[in-house]
């Protein structure tokens, strides 16, 4: 039994570290939004193409910023899960690079900036400053990089302009929130590195501003409703945001491994299940 739960662990470790349960959960808000419009989980040829880029994106942008503080540590011992992973990052971002030149110019723009996000997040721009250096230009750099991408990129050539407005800010906000648990479980290590949010702020000014932004996202979506008149059913919404809120009060500095990584990032896959059920 205890070499089973280490197997399942180890799996379990790999899957998260290799960022592709992040890159699962960044289709899955572009699989909301298309079930929310198309009202069916028949998987056309344009949302796949996209769900695949989206998918390669995310996981090419989360191991550059890895295999960066990789080469910046002199600490970390080269094993056969970073060649593996380095592998598999190649072979993902020569994907990411067939569908990027197979776009039409206004959508590699797109991707460009989304790029450009990520290289001055994590490679000083001037001096030793990144976006992450300061910690509400971090969580906004990282909230704008995931709402362009998991909209625009997919949806932009296929939405009105209002709608895409309307799911880049909820994309947005929802991902400062989920940013919170994560900069609560790194307060420690960031407070001599680079001060986050919590070590700014203070924990309790952090989570009330979170429950704000929750409730914000629900005035957002009723007035939006209001003025197109496009009144559905958000209940799939309300109990993902009641889930995340839960999630929010229950994160502490000391929260178990896998609390973040992967209870709290689970979140958009909550959100597809219940767009589901719903």
């Amino acid at each position: 039994m205890g070499l089973l739960t280490t197997k399942i662990k180890s799996v379990l470790d790999y899957y998260i570290d290799s960022s592709f349960h992040v890159s699962l959960c960044a289709i899955c808000y572009v699989l909301v939004i298309y079930n929310q419009n198309y009202k069916t989980i028949e998987i056309s040829d344009f949302i796949f193409t996209d769900l695949l880029f989206v998918f390669t994106a995310t996981f090419c942008a989360y191991n550059f910023i890895k295999f960066y503080e990789f080469y910046l540590s002199k600490n970390r011992p080269f094993n056969n899960f970073n060649l593996f992973s380095i592998t598999l990052s190649i072979i993902f971002f020569l994907i990411f690079l067939f569908y990027f030149f197979s776009y039409p110019f206004f959508k590699q723009i797109i991707v460009l900036i989304c790029s450009l996000i990520t290289f001055a997040y994590t490679i000083p721009i001037y001096k030793k400053y990144t976006l992450r250096t300061k910690p509400i230009i971090k969580i906004i750099s990282i909230s704008i990089s995931w709402s362009i991408l998991v909209v625009f990129v997919p949806f932009y050539e296929v939405f009105d302009f209002h709608y895409l407005i309307y799911y880049s800010v909820i994309i947005f906000l929802i991902t400062v929130i989920l940013m919170i648990p994560f900069e609560i479980r790194d307060a420690k290590s960031d407070e001599n590195y680079t001060k986050n949010s919590i070590n700014v702020y203070g924990l309790q000014v952090i989570k009330k501003i979170g429950y704000f932004i929750l409730f914000l996202i629900l005035a957002f979506v009723i007035i939006f409703e209001k003025l197109y008149n496009n009144f559905t059913s958000q209940t799939p919404l309300i109990l993902t945001i009641i889930i995340t809120a839960i999630l929010i009060r229950k994160s502490t500095e000391k929260q178990f491994k896998y609390f973040s990584s992967l209870v709290v990032e689970s979140v958009p896959i909550y959100w597809l299940f219940l767009d589901f059920l719903f």
